[in-house]
């Protein structure tokens, strides 16, 4: 689903767990611009509607103090999941996941994200890595469009 949506790519492995992903989908897919709260932020063209959406529902419901900008971990990076050449390609390979709040939410570990702002991230159509068996409280990626 994700690359009929987003795109296919060719990409060769590094051994550090990055991927060099093909230029050609690269710009014209991924891009900088600007969001609610986090500022500039680098992710696929296509997640930017859904994501400024969720973050102005996210001022208008007063709750911005819920996300840290300078604790902002990124939305595009060409890389395996967890950085292991041996698993699957992380979906920030795509541009369509965020981390949040990274120093407090690190894998494995008990998230901690205001519930509110959970929800009006599912609401908009990402998933919470918090709910994983293995939790990673600070992941929100895209699974539909709302």
């Amino acid at each position: 689903q994700i690359k009929s949506v987003f795109g296919e790519f060719a990409a060769d492995p590094n051994g550090d767990g990055s991927i060099d992903v093909q230029p050609g989908w690269r710009e014209k897919n991924i891009t900088a611009k600007r969001v609610p709260i986090l500022g500039s932020i680098t992710c696929h063209r296509a997640l930017f509607p859904q994501l400024t959406h969720a973050l102005r529902d996210v001022l208008h419901a007063g709750l911005a103090f819920t996300i840290d900008p300078g604790d902002f971990g990124g939305c595009y990076s060409a890389r395996f999941i967890d950085s292991n050449p041996g698993g699957r390609l992380s979906h920030h390979s795509w541009g369509i996941a965020i981390d949040l709040n990274v120093a407090q939410n690190r894998p494995g570990t008990r998230p901690d994200i205001d519930h509110r702002l959970v929800r009006i991230m599912e609401d908009n159509g990402f998933t919470w890595g918090g709910r994983w068996l293995v939790p990673d409280g600070m992941h929100f990626e895209w699974v539909r469009f709302p």
